[in-house]
């Protein structure tokens, strides 16, 4: 099964040719951030390199989140476009989870997470490909309660800006093994979520939407001004 997944969840931006779980090709440019402009010219050059088109792909896989709230909908999109044009299978694949991939066969809990600020993270924890803490929106003081609850003696950190506190989570798990990833590690490769998504289940492309793990300031604002619940994305419609 030839799986074509698309990573624009963060900065970097990674698309990937995958035959069931083995990479075929894969591109990772960090720091593009222009996904909009950049994606479809990377994904048209790595058909054109394996001498495919969109036609011969049967599934179309993304990160779908959480992430950057404009990188999550460029890819999002563009997958939902292909699988509903050319009625393949669409997957969608956690961010975290897929990031988890980079240290997949370690004897180690991996925390994957990017920084969501004032020392909040967007972050889980896997243990071989298997959530034990769920994607959420920790504060990190949080994050390291639950991880103190675990059992394992190994921890690796791997994402957005963990650095910044690492004497905090020292000072936390004081009586386990820390690993903090560094460099290539952090970056989310796409040819990881295809890996996942050779085995996910098929979503329905016009019913796909982001996983961002928080509410945007959008919903907030329509909060504040219909004094409505907060509903489902296809709600938020305002009459004009």
């Amino acid at each position: 099964m030839k799986i074509l997944s698309i990573s624009t969840a963060t900065s970097d931006l990674s698309v990937a040719l995958n035959d069931d779980e083995q990479i075929i090709s894969e591109t990772v440019e960090p720091n593009k951030r222009n996904h909009s402009v950049d994606l479809d010219p990377d994904i048209d050059r790595l058909l054109q390199e394996q001498g495919l088109s969109l036609k011969d792909i049967d599934r179309f896989a993304v990160a779908i989140g959480p992430g950057s709230y404009t990188g999550l909908r460029v890819g999002l999109t563009t997958a939902k476009m292909f699988a509903s044009i050319l009625g393949k299978d669409l997957v969608g694949i956690s961010t975290l989870q897929a990031l988890a991939q980079n240290f997949a066969g370690q004897e180690a809990l991996v925390v994957p997470a990017l920084d969501a600020r004032n020392q909040n993270f967007f972050a889980g924890a896997y243990r071989q490909a298997e959530a034990v803490i769920p994607d959420g929106h920790y504060a990190l003081s949080e994050l390291l309660d639950q991880l103190k609850d675990q059992g394992d003696k190994k921890f690796i950190f791997l994402g957005s800006n963990f650095s910044k506190y690492m004497e905090m989570i020292k000072d936390q798990l004081a009586d386990r093994e820390l690993i903090f990833a560094s460099g290539d590690e952090n970056l989310l490769h796409a040819g990881q979520v295809g890996r996942l998504a050779a085995k996910a289940a098929p979503i329905d492309p016009d019913q796909a939407v982001p996983n961002y793990l928080r509410r945007t300031q959008a919903e907030y604002d329509w909060h504040k001004k219909t004094g409505q619940a907060f509903a489902p994305d296809s709600e938020y419609v305002e009459e004009v």
